[in-house]
């Protein structure tokens, strides 16, 4: 049972085990999915110590959320991701991470920011003009949604589309010189 994924037949038992339950299973689930939620997890959530919370919050909600769980919309694990987002999240909005300014004012060599999965260092983001710094910070560290963030940034969301454009097309340029 190793590896991100369960054959479909393997799944629906592993979901009818937890339904009923069966804490080992929680176990299994975990020793398959834990690597891949941790992933996703660290990309937004800085800290560590507050990620490993993160996944360890995520697996107590799948199981005490498996009885909502419905397997012919989603596939557990994009579930379960799905609950390890919006926890994670939640995390950054209540500032229990090392936030992006603290980065700033306490620089580590080659430290980096989990931003567009997590292959850009402080220097490329430090790079940035001011505004397409901010977009990116409200969107992937804080959680904001397009148009909460449109709306901090006091502009239409057309107008953040077109920073965020800016922003890419600039990290790519100096990714590739």
């Amino acid at each position: 049972m190793s590896g991100f994924f369960f054959q479909d037949e393997t799944e629906q038992s592993m979901v009818a085990a937890l339904r009923q339950g069966r804490q080992e299973m929680l176990g299994k689930l975990y020793d398959a999915y834990a690597p891949v939620m941790m992933g996703v997890i660290s990309r937004i959530v800085a800290d560590t110590e507050v990620a490993e919370q993160v996944l360890q919050e995520t697996f107590v909600a799948i199981w005490t959320r498996i009885g909502v769980y419905d397997a012919s919309k989603e596939r557990l694990l994009t579930w379960g991701l799905a609950i390890a987002r919006g926890i994670a999240l939640e995390a950054v909005k209540a500032d229990r991470y090392t936030s992006f300014a603290q980065n700033e004012t306490n620089p580590s060599p080659n430290k980096n920011v989990p931003l567009l999965n997590g292959q850009l260092g402080r220097e490329d983001i430090c790079s940035l003009a001011p505004l397409e710094k901010r977009a990116l910070e409200l969107l992937y560290l804080k959680g904001r949604s397009c148009a909460e963030t449109a709306g901090e940034l006091h502009m239409s969301e057309t107008a953040l589309k077109e920073v965020l454009k800016s922003a890419f097309t600039h990290l790519k340029a100096d990714k590739s010189a």
